[in-house]
């Protein structure tokens, strides 16, 4: 059985096994193993040089079938990655601003400061004031994969 590593973003097949390699240590919620796969173009995915996304050599699943990828959709492949990444670290900001309990004391030190400073603002427009409760929810919606 021949099986492939994909990022399924972008369908870009990261690594090829024709030995039932089903590639437990990489899959994660970005990436995923197709089993049973034909492969028309061969199963390279790096060039002798040891480069990947490379013309002729860069792999993506359509499908069943990994074939070799187009120019166009090897362009994208930079930009899906980024983004599963972008959107990796700020799961692991989230989990870590509540999960860390150094972190949150600090930042939630820094954020009663911050709450009160605005507080006396809002008040002066006559607005209501700001829970810390408020602003630490905030916080955690605020964390964005595009920062």
């Amino acid at each position: 059985m021949t099986t492939a590593l994909y990022r399924i973003s972008s369908n870009e097949v990261l690594k090829i096994s024709e030995a039932d390699d089903l590639f437990t240590e990489f899959k994660d919620s970005f990436k995923e193993v197709a089993e049973n796969i034909t492969c028309p173009d061969g199963t390279d995915v790096i060039s002798p040089s040891g480069e990947r996304r490379i013309l002729g050599y860069a792999k993506i699943l359509d499908g069943t079938v990994v074939r070799n990828a187009t120019q166009e959709e090897i362009n994208t492949f930079a930009a899906s990655e980024t983004d599963d990444d972008n959107i990796r670290q700020a799961s692991e900001a989230t989990s870590y601003f509540q999960q860390d309990p150094k972190l949150r004391r600090i930042l939630t030190a820094f954020a009663d400061i911050i709450v009160s400073e605005i507080n006396i603002l809002r008040s002066e427009h006559g607005l209501a004031n700001r829970t810390l409760s408020q602003l630490k929810t905030a916080i955690i919606n605020r964390i964005d994969k595009d920062d």
